[in-house]
């Protein structure tokens, strides 16, 4: 079988896809030539680049790259084109596609507090025209058979992979045991408020626990928490890969405290890496979760506040180093079984013989 993997913005999530469906099947990865030299040493062997040239920044410059592209794909004589996401920019000329394809949608909804207006009617014309949809999870399957009117049999559930090849950009240190660490772009969904009040809240119950918040984005709406706060690290920037191991690796625990989502790439990573997690139960975050075996997942039903909830789990990872440990090493067990390529290769190889 032979299929064109196309990644759009899902770069992490597309090469570990491609390297393990290569094992079985010509799998071809559409490219721009200025990623080319940073995406080849990730690539297995067996992928195929295919280049597309460069972007351009005209509107005009967009849709032709578009229409060439989707020339390229019918060109192919592929069975199967398998899209990262609907892409704005290709939706007006996706139903010239001569191959059946299958669409992966990882964010049913725009998250909270980022203006997409093209997200809707770009899903919905290539969730019509698509012989099968994926989502990572039961939750978004509900969630998108709500936002649009699809068949439920057309919405096939495969779990996100697991990401230990983040490996290779840096070796993983040991966890000092006391720092707990909010990690990623800082963007309002993510709730980064919660996990600063409950700083307060733990620090009355656990001696000389450290706290970091690592990633870029606008810290000002949080300016007077931290303040009030006080002694907080704070990396405001973009991380390198090698960074982010680093950060992980040194973390007790990582926290997302998120106020929705639809799952998170970086409770992938640090479950992955052999840390635990502490998750609020919010969309599909908590299916990528085993409660109390690879982290602590927040129910907030049972708190006044999502503080109180994330205070008491990191309370109890701080004291209790063994079931911390233990919760790390299992996370990276679960991840390399359950959540591994070669079975989430069978999968969508299923989905796609199904399909041609």
């Amino acid at each position: 079988m032979r299929i064109i993997l196309v990644p759009n913005f899902q770069v992490e999530y597309s090469i570990q896809l491609a390297n393990a469906l290569a094992v079985g099947a010509g799998v071809s990865f559409p490219c721009w030539d200025a990623l080319a030299p940073q995406l080849v040493p990730l690539l297995d062997d067996r992928v195929g680049l295919l280049a597309l040239g460069t972007p351009g920044r005209s509107s005009w410059h967009r849709l032709w790259n578009e229409i060439h592209l989707l020339r390229t794909l019918s060109s192919q004589g592929c069975d199967v084109v398998h899209f990262q996401n609907a892409y704005s920019w290709r939706a007006p000329f996706v139903h010239r596609l001569r191959n059946p394809y299958v669409l992966t949608v990882h964010d049913p909804f725009p998250h909270d507090g980022s203006t997409d207006p093209w997200s809707f009617p770009a899903l919905s014309i290539f969730a019509a025209r698509a012989g099968a949809i994926v989502v990572h999870g039961q939750t978004q399957r509900e969630m998108l058979m709500r936002r649009f009117r699809v068949e439920r049999e057309k919405i096939h559930v495969i779990p996100h992979g697991e990401f230990s090849f983040y490996r290779r950009f840096a070796a993983v240190p040991d966890a000092d045991g006391r720092t707990f660490l909010f990690l990623g772009r800082i963007t309002r969904y993510k709730g980064l408020e919660h996990f600063l009040a409950s700083i307060p809240l733990v620090r009355e119950r656990v001696q000389n626990p450290r706290f970091r918040v690592v990633g870029e984005g606008d810290l000002s709406p949080y300016a007077r928490l931290i303040d009030r706060v006080g002694g907080l690290e704070i990396v405001n920037r973009f991380v390198s890969p090698a960074e982010l191991v680093e950060e992980i690796g040194k973390a007790a625990a990582v926290v997302l405290p998120y106020t929705e989502a639809s799952q998170s790439g970086i409770a992938i990573v640090a479950q992955s890496l052999g840390r635990p997690v502490v998750v609020t139960d919010v969309g599909g975050l908590a299916e990528d979760v085993l409660d109390m075996e690879t982290g602590v997942v927040v129910r907030r039903a049972e708190f006044d506040q999502i503080a109180d909830g994330i205070a008491d789990a990191l309370a109890f990872l701080a004291e209790n180093p063994e079931s911390r440990l233990s919760m790390g090493r299992r996370a990276a067990e679960w991840m390399a079984t359950s959540r591994s390529w070669s079975s989430i290769a069978q999968q969508t190889m299923r989905l796609y013989e199904e399909l041609a």
